[in-house]
């Protein structure tokens, strides 16, 4: 628990970018754990629901950091502002947190098969359903086709005339810019 950690005591920082890594750093100090939220008077036969928290201070990487506001009685807790950092007093538990960030991330792998069927099914839908949207596609699909086909003879003259052994043709712009001798 995080209450527990002492100086000198692991961290383990996990950071899930685009390319999750870990860090492990030493703790340097260690808050007393205090209330989340401000207390206010309880009322008469009512017990006050405090959840605790404590702030690390800890050196990594060369810098020094803190973490605050950290679940006082847990072992892991997501940090920063959209919880992409992880941290944890427990390797276990960065162990459990990694195997199941790559294992959310192979069934999204695994579904991309059926996210393809039904963006197939929806383009069939749309196009049965609006005569407009079918035909700004078969458009699209020709104008692609078109360039596709564009490319090919461009690549083939370019080869044909190196086998000729004929000089590339000037752009017309160089040929407006030539002096007529």
């Amino acid at each position: 628990m995080f209450q527990n950690l002492r100086a000198n005591s692991q961290i383990y920082i996990l950071h899930k970018d685009a390319k999750p890594y870990v860090e492990v750093a030493i703790i340097t100090g260690v808050t007393p754990p205090k209330p989340k939220y401000p207390v206010g008077i309880p009322q008469v036969g009512q017990l006050p629901h405090l959840e605790m928290v404590v702030d690390l201070t800890a050196q990594v990487g060369g810098r020094t950091d803190t973490y605050q506001a950290l679940p006082a009685g847990a072992e892991i807790a997501d940090f920063g502002q959209n919880g992409n950092m992880v941290i944890s007093c427990s390797r276990e538990a960065m162990n459990s947190e990694i195997s199941a960030m790559k294992q959310r991330s192979l069934e999204i792998i695994n579904s991309v098969q059926y996210h393809q069927g039904v963006i197939a099914g929806c383009d069939e839908m749309l196009n049965a359903l609006n005569p407009e949207y079918a035909e700004k596609q078969r458009q699209d699909k020709e104008i692609s086709d078109l360039k596709r086909q564009m490319a090919e003879l461009m690549e083939m003259n370019r080869q044909m005339m190196q086998q000729l052994n004929v000089p590339e043709t000037p752009s017309p712009e160089s040929r407006t810019n030539k002096k007529v001798e």
